[in-house]
């Protein structure tokens, strides 16, 4: 038994103190990285929901934009006449 005891001392790896430190800030700073990218995450999410909400808002509106486009085209097909001609025949109106 003697014999297996010496072998696993001679292959298990040494860890220094220095290593240890480097491996638990290695960790650490892992650690603070993933909490943070989940944040990030969450953030994006949050925004993509409001950016979703937005756009469904602005949909609601389409029937209304068409409706006013048409009213104002109408409106331009009918007021072809230049303003010059409508102020003198609305002043030629008024002298008789």
């Amino acid at each position: 038994m003697s014999i297996n005891n010496n072998t696993a001392k001679k292959t298990a790896p040494l860890i220094s103190e220095g290593d240890r430190q480097f491996i638990e800030q290695r960790d650490l700073i892992l650690q603070e990285i993933n909490v943070t990218m989940d944040s990030i995450l969450n953030g994006l999410n949050e925004l993509n929901i409001s950016l979703e909400s937005s756009i469904a808002v602005g949909k609601g509106f389409e029937s209304v934009s068409e409706l006013w486009k048409t009213f104002f085209d109408g409106l331009e097909s009918v007021t072809d006449i230049p303003v010059e001609t409508a102020t003198n025949e609305h002043e030629e109106r008024i002298e008789e």
